[in-house]
């Protein structure tokens, strides 16, 4: 089974199309739990009327790295995967990273690429970027197995809870699978938490200081590098800049 978990605040607008995202995926054996971080719009009745796989989870507003904690915690899936609710998922995402992982037991994660989209003024979907590598949970699935060895994401972080958690998965020695197919359209647009913030107020500094800090306290492995026989830049790959590249290419 392949849990899948989607963290939301104030992001009612875009549940359907964050249901039809999933339907297109076409697994069958697939949980989607979505976990409402104290929304005030009415995310609560569409997910009442919403498609009878859905499961419902309301806590008080906490951040996305505690509402996510809370969908792992209360899935059942030995295989996990991550959709904001403003994202999209290419068409064959969960089933390329199923099979991947299924073909190679000792990899705890299978990535795909990402390609950035906005909204144009007729409503219309389109990619505006080239595809990427980079941290974007949406982009991959996790075996259970990797929160296990490296913990859940660090809920006092209100940003950059991915970057320390892959961060942490690359300490430990978790080997991931680079697919070159397209998995993640990351939805640009002017309600994105990450608008407008600097590298510190996106909390890279303080990711940083996490890690280090493991290493001094021989939390980390001194030898990541070797083991997986990866860098650390080339296995959180790299984002662009800027998101928008003045692409307008049809999905």
């Amino acid at each position: 089974m392949i849990s899948v978990i989607s963290p939301a605040h104030n992001a009612a607008s875009f549940f359907d199309s964050w249901v039809a995202s999933i339907e297109r995926q076409k697994c069958a054996d697939l949980e989607v739990i979505l976990i409402d971080d104290g929304s005030a719009d009415d995310l609560a009745e569409r997910a009442a009327r919403g498609p009878a796989w859905l499961r419902y989870i309301r806590q008080e507003n906490q951040g996305p790295a505690a509402a996510r904690n809370t969908g792992i915690q209360a899935s059942r899936g030995e295989l996990l995967a991550f959709l904001d609710l403003d994202d999209l998922w290419a068409p064959g995402h969960l089933q390329r990273c199923q099979e991947a992982l299924a073909h190679d037991p000792g990899a705890g994660i299978a990535q795909g690429l990402i390609r950035n989209v906005i909204t144009n003024s007729a409503n219309i979907v389109q990619y505006c970027s080239r595809a990427y590598r980079f941290l974007n949970l949406g982009a991959a699935v996790f075996r259970r197995s990797a929160f296990d060895q490296c913990g859940l994401f660090d809920a006092r972080l209100r940003f950059a809870e991915d970057f320390d958690f892959i961060t942490r998965c690359w300490e430990q020695g978790v080997r991931k699978i680079n697919l070159e197919e397209v998995s993640l359209l990351y939805h640009r647009h002017e309600a994105n938490m990450t608008n407008g913030k600097s590298v510190v107020d996106l909390g890279a500094i303080r990711v940083y200081k996490l890690h280090l800090d493991r290493v001094r306290a021989g939390r980390a492995r001194d030898n990541a590098g070797e083991v997986l026989q990866v860098g650390f830049p080339q296995y959180i790959g790299q984002t662009i800049v800027p998101h928008d590249q003045g692409l307008r290419e049809p999905l």
